[in-house]
């Protein structure tokens, strides 16, 4: 082998473990190649291709679920039949950055996906007010939707919101600093992310269910980039005055919450009566992140409670 073979050999062994460092693993483009086999549908909307699932009766209430900061719509597996099945039209999509939607290369904030909601719902041809069922991240966006959109919301479910001074890791914090902050999180979100992935449960079949799920997604391109314009956007650590002035609107409210969450954890109980003084609150002992993975029976039976005597009340529709 010559010198200059060597040398050239050499640099692209180097070259190499940089290059997948600069990508952070995330090494395959979301494009139709990568929707292929998805489930569910693909709707354009204004800010790019929305992947969406719908199920149940065209004749039901709707019920829009809204995602949580990293698992996209298969976090509802479990909830969303069960509500199909009692005769709801169960809405479920991926927001921009996750799952199979696009990640434009833009701001991911309060607005962006205020829009992306108002967009789906009108391609959707849903002339209905909607309850949104939110999950954690989701929980200020569904927040903020309710305020600024009273008539298109027939009521509001929060799962372990976020917005109570919600904890992260070094990782994250550290990927939040300005300057550097987005090329380290480029190189060690993907380590940041699965660590906190055995805070989800004490059951550690409802961990692997949900490591076993994301991980695949975390090879996606731009999934980092617009996770962290979020996560910088979106209120994680200071929704209570969104709640507040949902708390004021006269749409009905409950929240969801496992006492034993560590990932955003219940605050005391005083502390959230305050916040949510007219909300139904259901707070469960010995339950995690995922009331709907450890408990589905109970969280189910919580959530058609609610849809039927309050949001049904505020429709004037009743059940389908």
């Amino acid at each position: 082998m010559s010198l200059r073979s060597g040398l050239a050999l050499a640099g692209t062994a180097i070259a190499l473990p940089v290059l997948l460092n600069r990508h952070g693993g995330e090494t395959i483009p979301m494009d139709a190649r990568a929707r292929r086999d998805a489930p569910g549908s693909f709707v354009r909307l204004r800010r790019g291709t929305t992947h969406v699932m719908v199920d149940g009766p065209e004749s039901g209430e709707p019920v829009l679920f809204v995602p949580g900061a990293t698992l996209s719509l298969w976090v509802w597996d479990g909830l969303f039949e069960r509500l199909a099945r009692a005769g709801y039209r169960t809405i479920r999509f991926d927001r921009y950055g996750i799952g199979f939607s696009d990640r434009p290369d833009i701001d991911y904030d309060q607005a962006l996906f205020e829009e992306q909601m108002i967009d789906l719902l009108e391609v959707l041809g849903v002339d209905r007010p909607v309850t949104l069922v939110a999950l954690a991240f989701g929980g200020p966006i569904a927040a903020e939707f309710a305020v600024h959109h009273p008539e298109r919301v027939a009521g509001v479910c929060l799962v372990s919101p976020d917005g109570f001074a919600t904890p992260l890791n070094l990782g994250l914090r550290l990927s939040m600093l300005p300057g550097i902050g987005r090329p380290f999180f480029q190189l060690t979100g993907n380590r940041a992310l699965k660590s906190r992935l055995p805070g989800y449960s004490r059951d550690p079949r409802v961990v692997a269910r949900v490591q076993a799920r994301l991980r695949p997604e975390l090879r996606y391109r731009g999934f980092k980039r617009s996770l962290l314009s979020a996560l910088g956007n979106v209120p994680i650590h200071g929704a209570e005055y969104l709640y507040r002035f949902l708390d004021t609107r006269d749409i009905p409210v409950q929240v969801v919450w496992g006492r034993q969450d560590p990932i955003t954890p219940m605050p005391p109980d005083e502390v959230l009566r305050a916040v949510f003084s007219r909300a139904a609150l259901r707070p469960l002992d010995g339950v995690g992140h995922l009331p709907h993975y450890e408990r589905p029976d109970q969280t189910a039976a919580i959530i058609l409670d609610f849809l039927h005597d309050a949001v049904a009340d505020r429709s004037g529709q009743g059940r389908a």
